[in-house]
């Protein structure tokens, strides 16, 4: 019985090869879709959950009180680690590391050999905490000494050709005007690409606290603190017993500490008022879904065309009942060409997805690589049997209840229930893709107003390198000559990027009458003369720091935020303000710029004059001429300062990382919003198929009443543009609340235009009417006589 239906599914895929072509490109091409996606969701899904201690790791984060809402932060105090695991029994293990924004790139050397690398200062725990595989050395004693570092096996690779021989090897790490020669003690493997920490190398924090004590603050500052819990410890009384911690220690503190689990921090790193709301795993959901319809548009498509077919088929059914077969066994059989139908489409998307998963690899920035395992085999085709179950059971069950003694006579009727599942599944079809389209337009010119927008300084032809070794000790004399070098148009530097700057505690800054109830947080940058010529930034008023002004070491300048913040609107110039503990003078303001993301307000921000403190040379290059200027950079940079590697980067690519998942789902739903617009295309072809093969009779009868061709092709499209227009009705308010709420996660933001939503209707309607007038006139060109011959 198996084998008679497989030759009459194989036969019948074989009878009707256009149906079969159209029902194969839109299943593979859905297919494909959804395994691109779920192989970027299981990507996204696996980062930082690789680590063996997973459920018992967690990060201690920080809310304070701040005018009325409460601020989350991750950097702690540097000694909160060793603090909490010495006084709370619960806690197996904790570890502190310095920031990784820190730094930008180390110098190693061996000998003659410098290499630029990432690395961090880390607790002696880290590779107790984190499961990273040692290569060489004991994971408990690798950090224990201050001079120690621990390399990846590409570094030792690099440095000494063979891991092996990395052990006890001497090595000098520079940094800044920092350097130290320390010893190998270790080679781990390299960092998975799963993990959210990439480093070279790593030093021990000690190290560290050696250039710079350590203070006795908890809940301030920026080092990231993680602990692993003993098994058994209840979360949520953990929690709470922790909250008070600092505030315990210090009555003044309103900070309190919870603990976010480690592995959730990249999809679920977004707070609001202290609560954790979204991240990325808004767009891991937005993406399942975008999956889901687009299997959902591509089995719509083989259940209309399925059913268009009905009437060639219905002979079949009858025979077949006339000759005793049971109702289940056509459902089976029907059920069994669609599932074969899915099967055969799963072949032609594995070879799409091989084809096209480069090009998605570089849209996405991964390295997901298609290797089949059991897990990964067992989803795939249980999504495959899903797709063919959910796109042959209408047909199954339509096809299988046919009246044997009406069918036998050729006589075919529909039920207007029959119509309406089939006119609904196309409304369906075109709201979705109505709705990706219109979507796609407001997340790409929301993309491009980011890019455009005047951001209060000018991140162009900026490029930005750590100032190390001569270049810091000689900074002034570097930085002269650098302005002098033709095609550089200023040379400054900053402690540490403009974008994405420090916080500084709420009682570092004080002023007459401000409000002690009141905390504002303010970023503060420690910058150089000419730093804020060098990015563009407008002086509204007073002016900018100048060697002209003895005064001006202990001057400050502020922007219109901070001004507004500390209600100095009234001739602030000369106003005396206290700078951790330092009384410094206003002696300018700026224009409001935008150092932080497009999703927040412009935050007070503040200009410190102390060059000693900067540790980024920033340098403007003329347009037009950067390639032969940096050229002319790096070559005066060997000959200044020789041992270190010429490492730069520019300012605009800093700003456009911020938007690495804005421009994500850009991307993807460009490509995806097209996928949808073919595949429902190719739906409303099977309905005009459907419609015309239905109402053959009544087209012949009409010709030769006199109808024309046109005639012709206004009735049955008609019908079809309702359906379309229906649509368009049902997407556009979806759509608008959609992009409306996704918008609203911008302070600054598009106005939602009328024309992108027009412009999405404009499109479903065009494409529509192309694919139902292939149809349509193909049905209006038919010989009358050839579909009233029977009659």
């Amino acid at each position: 019985m198996l084998k008679h239906n497989l030759r009459l599914i194989l036969r019948n895929l074989k009878r009707f090869k256009t149906v079969f072509f159209i029902n194969l490109i839109g299943l593979s091409t859905g297919l494909a879709a959804a395994l691109l996606i779920f192989l970027w969701i299981n990507d996204e899904l696996s980062i930082d959950r690789f680590h063996e201690r997973d459920n018992r790791l967690y990060q201690v984060m920080v809310n304070t009180p701040q005018s009325g809402t409460i601020n989350t932060d991750q950097g702690t105090g540097g000694v909160l680690g060793e603090t909490l695991k010495r006084e709370i029994p619960e806690i197996e293990a904790a570890l502190t590391t310095a920031p990784p924004t820190w730094f930008q790139k180390f110098n190693i050397t061996n000998k003659e050999n410098t290499v630029g690398a990432n690395g961090n200062f880390v607790g002696q725990e880290f590779f107790s905490v984190f499961s990273y595989d040692l290569i060489q050395g004991n994971k408990d004693k690798v950090l224990a000494d201050k001079s120690a570092i621990v390399v990846s096996e590409t570094l030792a690779k690099k440095l000494f050709k063979n891991p092996e021989n990395a052990i006890g090897k001497v090595l000098e790490w520079k940094w800044a005007a920092l350097s130290k020669e320390c010893m190998v003690t270790g080679v781990y493997k390299d960092m998975p690409h799963n993990s959210t920490q990439q480093y070279d190398f790593v030093l021990p924090l000690d190290a560290w606290k050696e250039i710079v004590p350590a203070t006795n603050d908890l809940g301030s500052g920026p080092f990231m603190t993680y602990v692993v819990l003993k098994s058994g410890t209840d979360f949520d009384s953990f929690n709470d017993k922790i909250s008070p911690f600092i505030s315990n220690k210090f009555k003044a503190s309103t900070a309190s500490l919870f603990l976010r689990k480690y592995s959730d921090a990249y999809l679920h790193g977004k707070y609001e008022n202290g609560k954790q709301r979204g991240g990325r795993i808004e767009y891991i959901k937005l993406f399942s879904l975008i999956a889901i319809f687009i299997l959902l548009i591509a089995c719509i498509n083989f259940m209309n065309l399925s059913t268009a077919r009905a009437s060639k088929r219905m002979k079949e059914v009858g025979l077949k009942k006339a000759l005793g077969a049971r109702v289940h066994t056509l459902i089976l059989q029907f059920l069994g060409e669609s599932v074969m139908m899915s099967f055969i489409s799963l072949i032609i998307a594995i070879l799409l997805v091989l084809l096209l998963l480069p090009q998605f690899n570089n849209i996405t920035g991964k390295q997901i690589s298609f290797i089949p395992d059991t897990r990964l085999i067992l989803i795939t085709l249980g999504i495959t049997l899903l797709t063919g179950l959910i796109a042959g059971s209408y047909p199954a069950f339509y096809l299988s209840r046919f009246n044997p003694a009406i069918t036998l006579k050729g006589k075919f009727t529909s039920s207007i229930g029959e119509l309406w599942v089939r006119k609904g599944s196309v409304v369906f079809q075109f709201a979705i893709s109505v709705l990706f389209v219109s979507s796609m337009m407001v997340i790409y010119n929301q993309i491009k107003y980011v890019q455009t927008k005047d951001l209060g300084f000018n991140k162009d032809n900026v490029l930005y390198f750590e100032l190390e070794g001569r270049t810091a000790d000689k900074r002034e004399t570097f930085l002269t000559e650098l302005n002098n070098i033709p095609g550089v148009i200023h040379a400054s530097s900053i402690q540490q990027q403009v974008i994405l700057p420090s916080i500084i505690p709420n009682s570092a800054i004080q002023w007459d009458g401000k409000n002690q109830d009141n905390s504002i947080r303010f970023y503060e940058m420690p910058v150089n003369y000419g730093l804020i010529e060098t990015l563009g930034i407008n002086i509204s008023q007073g002016r900018s720091f100048s060697k002209d002004f003895a005064t001006d070491s202990g001057g400050i300048i502020l922007n219109e935020a901070a001004i507004k913040a500390m209600n100095l609107n009234e001739d602030p110039i000369g106003k005396a303000v206290s700078l951790n503990g330092t009384i410094t003078r206003i002696i300018g303001v700026t224009k409001n710029f935008h150092f932080n993301s497009l999703h927040d307000e412009i935050k007070p921000f503040v200009f410190r004059l102390d060059p000693a403190s900067t540790m980024l040379a920033m340098v403007r290059v003329s347009a037009g001429k950067s390639g032969e200027t940096i050229q002319k950079i790096q070559d005066f940079y060997k000959n200044f300062n020789p041992g270190y590697t010429f490492n730069y980067q520019f300012l605009d690519k800093a700003y456009q990382e911020q938007y690495v998942s804005e421009k994500l789902v850009a991307s993807l739903s460009k490509y995806f919003a097209g996928l949808a617009i073919i595949i429902s295309c190719l739906g409303v072809f099977g309905l005009a198929a459907f419609t015309a093969e239905r109402r053959a009779k009544e087209i012949g009868m009409r010709k030769i009443l006199g109808a024309s061709a046109a005639n012709i092709v206004y009735l049955l499209s008609a019908d079809f543009l309702k359906i379309i227009i229906v649509a368009i009705t049902i997407a556009l308010p979806i759509s608008f609340i959609i992009t409306r709420q996704w918008l609203n996660s911008f302070a600054y933001r598009i106005n939602l235009s009328a024309s992108y939503f027009i412009i999405a209707a404009l499109v479903a309607l065009a494409i529509a009417w192309f694919s139902i007038g292939l149809q349509t006139i193909k049905a209006a060109r038919v010989n009358p006589l050839l579909s009233l011959k029977d009659e």
